[in-house]
């Protein structure tokens, strides 16, 4: 399986080590999650994003700006 060494601060690590006892998962278990969860949110963000570009057009066009 492929792996990944990354170098933190102490400050960073310590605050790394503080959330996974939080969370009740080893430092390496958090740390992978944060990343494959950032990445996850991003599609999630992204998806939202190419949504809103599509009813916009409808949405301003029975709601015109202005008219309240």
């Amino acid at each position: 399986m492929p792996a990944l060494n990354v170098e933190f601060t102490d400050d960073e690590m310590a605050r790394l080590r503080a959330r996974a006892a939080l969370t009740g998962r080893s430092l390496k278990q958090h740390v992978h999650d944060v990343t494959v969860d950032e990445a996850d949110r991003i599609t999630f963000v992204d998806g939202a994003v190419a949504e809103a570009e599509r009813v916009l057009p409808g949405v301003e066009a029975r709601f015109p700006a202005g008219q309240r």
